[in-house]
C-alpha cells in the first residue's frame, strides 16, 4: 500500500487547493520534503492523520490530545484549521483529500485499480465534517459513517498502528521514557493490530463482557444493586478525570502565556532597571535564578519519582525475605529436577545392563547378582551425586510465576540502588538551591527597590501580579494532578470490588452452563494469542538487535559492547509485551539512561522491529527525521535505516537536518524531493529542494 497524492484545500498554510505526488519506485523509495520551520512540516503530517481518523486524532499521539484539550473541544481545535486568507475572502470550507494505490481492499467493493480516495470536509460555519471515501471515479463506496471508519481501520492503517506510521521522530523519543506498563500496551496495541491479534482480543473481550452480565443476572437483587453502583461509579469517575485533563490543558496553555508575559516584564526592566552604581548586573541574577529555578524542578520531579519507592523502602526488610525464599524455593527445585533425571538416567543404564542384549555367551549372569549390582550402583550414585531417595521437597510459602518473580527482583534491585543516601543526598541539593533562589530574588528586590521611574514601578507591580497569577495556576495543576491520581486509584478499587461481587453469582443451571461454556472459548482464545505472541517476540526481540547493532555506534566498539542483547517478555496476564536491553554481563540498561539521540535511534529500531512483523506493509511518513542525533548517527541512520524501513518513506526535514551534502549521500534512493515555500503567510510545494543553501 502507498499513498501516491494528497491534495490539500485551504488546510492551515496551504491556501487554495494544492497537490502533491508521492509516488516511489522500486529502490527509489524515499520522498524528501524540505521546509523551514514554522512553513508548515508539521501540519502537512497532521493533515494526513486529520483526514484519515478525524475527531479520533486524540487518540493517536498525546500532543494531538493536549492541542485539543488546550481549545476544550475538538470542533473548535479543528474550526481553526482554515487558512486566514481563505477566511478573509469569505471561504468557509477546508478539506484534505488522500489517493492510495495498491490497496488489498474486500472482494465486494466496486474497484477495479486498487485505488482508493480518502476525502474529510470541514464546514466552519455550520460546523460539520464529512468524510467520502470514493473510487478511482469518485464514486462512494460507503454510506454509513460507521462502515468507513471501520473500512479504514482494517484496510487502510488502524489506529492503533498510526503512531508507528506518522509521527515526529525526535518526540518519539520520549517513549523510552514510558513506564513498563505504559510501554506494554502501546507495543501490544500496535504489534496485535499489525498482526491481526486484535480481533481475537476483541472476541475475548466480547465473552468476558457477555460472562460478567450472566454473572450479574445471576446474583441477588441486593448484589446486582451493588454492581450496577459500582459500575455508575467507574463511569463517573472517568468522567471527572477527562474534566480534570481538560481544565489541566486550560491550565497548561493559561501558564504558557503567563509565562510568556512575565519574560516580556523581565526583559523590559532588565534593559530599564541598570543603575550605574549598582555592581550587579539585573539580568544575569535574573538568569541565574532562572537557572536554579529548573534545578529545583529537576530535583522536585526527582524527588517525587523516589518518593514512590518509600513504601517499598519502608518494606525492604520484608522483600529482602521474600527475595531470599524465592531463591530457596528455586534452589530446591533445580536440586530436585537434577536428583529426578540423575535418578532416571540410572534406572535406563540398569535396564539397558542387564535387561538389555547383548548377555554373556555362558549366561553367568544371575538375577540375585543383578539385584545385587542395582543395589551397588543406587548407591555408588548418591555417593558421587549426594542424591537421596528422599527428595528434599519444600512446601512452597510463595507460588509465584516467573513474571511475578521478575518483578519482586526489579523491586529488590531498584531498593539497593535507591538508598537512604540518595534521598539524603536530593533532599539537601533541594534545600541548598531553594536557600540559593532566596538569597538572589532578596538582591533582585534590593535592586528593583531603587527603582524611580513611574513606567518601570508599574510594570513591576504587573510582573509581580502575574507572577502570582502564574504560582496559582501551577498549584491548581498540581491539585488537579492529585485529585486525578486519587480517581484512578478509586476505579482501581471499584473494578476489584466489582469482580468480588460477580463471583457471589449463584446463577441457574442455563447461567451457569453459558458461563462455563464461554469460559473455554476465552481460554482457548488466549491461548492462541499466548501462543501467536511467543512465537513472535523472538523474533521481534532479534530483529530489534540486529537494528541496534546496525545503527548504534557504540555497539560497535571492539573493547566492550555498550549493548549485547534484547529480550522482549509477556507480562502478567497478557497485558503487553516488555522489551529488555542487556549489556555483556546480561544486566538490564535502564532505557532511560540512554541520551536524547540514543533514545531516538532505540525507539526507531524498536518501529522498524515492529513494522517488520506487519501482515500488511505501510507508508511511513516522519517529521523531524534526525533530530538531536550526532553526526555519525545521522550519516548512519540514513544509509542504513530510512531506505529499508519501507516501500514508501516521506522525510519532513530542514536544512539543518538533510543538508544538500547528505542529500546527495542518498539521492538514488530518493523517487522525489519538494521544497515548502512560504509567500504572504501562503505555503505551497516546489519540485527540489534546498539546493541553494551551502553546507
Amino acid at each position: 500500500m502507498k499513498i501516491s497524492k494528497i491534495i490539500l484545500n485551504n488546510f492551515r498554510q496551504y491556501y487554495g487547493h494544492i497537490a502533491i505526488d508521492l509516488n516511489t519506485i522500486g529502490d527509489e523509495n524515499i520522498v524528501l520534503i524540505g521546509g523551514k520551520n514554522g512553513f508548515g512540516k508539521t501540519n502537512f503530517l497532521i493533515s494526513l492523520v486529520w483526514c484519515l481518523y478525524g475527531e479520533k486524532i486524540t487518540q493517536i499521539d498525546d500532543s494531538f490530545k493536549r492541542e485539543v484539550q488546550k481549545e476544550s473541544n475538538y470542533q473548535k481545535f479543528i474550526k481553526q484549521s482554515l487558512n486566514w486568507s481563505s477566511k478573509d475572502e469569505g471561504i468557509n470550507e477546508f478539506s484534505v483529500e488522500i489517493q492510495i494505490d495498491e490497496v488489498d481492499y474486500p472482494a465486494n467493493l466496486k474497484v477495479s485499480d486498487n485505488k482508493i480516495i480518502i476525502q474529510r470536509i470541514f464546514n466552519t460555519i455550520k460546523i460539520e465534517e464529512s468524510l467520502l471515501i470514493l473510487n478511482s471515479e469518485r464514486k462512494e463506496l460507503f454510506q454509513d459513517i460507521n462502515d468507513k471508519v471501520s473500512f479504514i481501520n482494517d484496510y487502510i492503517i488502524p489506529l492503533e498502528a498510526a503512531k508507528f506510521v506518522f509521527f515526529d521522530a525526535e518526540k518519539i523519543a520520549s517513549w523510552a521514557e514510558l513506564s513498563t506498563k505504559d510501554e506494554g500496551n502501546v507495543l501490544n496495541d500496535a504489534l496485535g493490530k499489525l498482526l491481526g491479534l486484535d480481533l481475537y482480543e476483541n472476541l475475548k473481550d466480547d465473552f468476558y463482557a457477555y460472562t460478567n452480565n450472566l454473572k450479574k443476572e445471576g446474583t441477588s437483587s441486593n448484589i446486582k444493586e451493588q454492581i450496577i453502583n459500582k459500575e455508575k461509579a467507574v463511569e463517573l469517575n472517568k468522567d471527572k478525570i477527562e474534566k480534570i485533563d481538560l481544565q489541566s490543558a486550560l491550565n497548561e496553555t493559561t501558564k504558557k502565556e503567563l509565562k510568556d508575559k512575565v519574560k516580556e516584564y523581565q526583559g523590559f526592566l532588565n534593559q530599564n532597571s541598570k543603575k550605574e552604581t549598582s555592581t550587579i548586573n539585573r539580568e544575569e541574577l535574573f538568569n541565574e535564578i532562572e537557572k536554579l529555578l529548573e534545578k529545583k524542578n529537576q530535583l522536585e520531579t526527582r524527588f517525587n519519582e523516589l518518593s514512590e519507592l518509600a513504601p517499598l523502602a519502608i518494606l525492604g526488610g520484608k522483600i529482602e525475605e521474600v527475595v531470599e525464599q524465592i531463591e530457596i524455593q528455586n534452589e530446591s527445585q533445580n536440586d530436585l529436577e537434577t536428583n529426578e533425571d540423575v535418578k532416571r538416567k540410572l534406572e535406563t543404564f540398569i535396564e539397558n545392563l542387564f535387561n538389555k542384549p547383548p548377555e554373556p555367551d555362558d549366561g553367568s549372569m544371575t538375577f540375585k547378582n543383578k539385584i545385587f549390582y542395582s543395589e551397588k550402583a543406587h548407591g555408588l550414585l548418591k555417593n558421587l551425586f549426594d542424591v537421596s531417595e528422599k527428595a528434599n521437597v519444600l512446601d512452597f510459602e510463595i507460588d509465584l510465576n516467573n513474571a511475578d518473580k521478575e518483578l519482586i527482583f526489579n523491586a529488590s534491585q531498584i531498593l539497593k540502588q535507591q538508598t537512604k543516601e540518595i534521598f539524603e543526598s536530593t533532599i539537601s541539593e533541594f534545600n541548598a538551591i531553594q536557600i540559593a533562589i532566596t538569597n538572589k530574588e532578596k538582591q533582585l528586590k534590593m535592586i528593583d527597590s531603587d527603582l524611580e521611574d513611574e513606567t518601570v514601578l508599574e510594570v513591576l507591580t504587573q510582573k509581580d501580579d502575574t507572577e502570582r497569577k502564574l504560582e496559582k495556576v501551577i498549584a491548581e495543576n498540581g491539585a488537579l494532578e492529585i485529585q486525578k491520581e486519587k480517581l484512578l486509584k478509586d476505579n482501581i478499587r471499584l473494578n476489584q470490588q466489582y469482580n468480588i461481587l460477580l463471583q457471589k453469582s449463584s446463577g441457574n443451571q442455563i447461567i451457569k452452563k453459558k458461563i462455563s461454556v464461554a469460559k473455554k472459548y476465552i481460554d482457548s482464545l488466549q491461548t492462541f494469542i499466548d501462543i501467536q505472541k511467543r512465537n513472535k517476540k523472538e523474533t521481534l526481540a532479534n530483529s530489534l538487535l540486529s537494528e541496534l547493532k546496525m545503527l548504534m555506534h557504540k555497539m560497535q566498539n571492539d573493547d566492550s559492547a555498550f549493548i549485547e542483547d534484547s529480550r522482549i517478555d509477556i507480562l502478567p496476564d497478557g497485558k503487553g509485551l516488555k522489551v529488555s536491553i542487556l549489556d555483556s554481563d546480561g544486566n538490564k540498561i535502564p532505557k532511560e539512561s540512554f541520551s536524547t539521540g540514543e533514545k531516538q535511534i532505540y525507539i526507531s529500531c524498536l518501529v522498524k522491529a515492529i513494522l517488520n512483523e506487519s501482515i500488511q506493509n505501510f507508508p511511513i511518513f516522519i517529521d523531524t527525521p534526525l533530530g538531536r542525533l550526532d553526526h555519525e548517527h545521522i550519516e548512519n541512520i540514513l544509509k542504513n535505516y530510512y531506505p529499508n524501513l519501507s516501500s514508501q518513506v516521506v522525510l519532513l526535514a530542514t536544512n539543518n537536518e538533510i543538508t544538500p551534502r547528505r542529500y546527495n549521500s542518498i539521492k538514488s534512493k530518493v523517487a522525489k524531493s519538494y521544497l515548502i515555500v512560504n509567500e504572504n503567510k501562503k505555503s505551497n510545494f516546489k519540485p527540489g529542494y534546498f539546493q541553494s543553501y551551502e553546507n
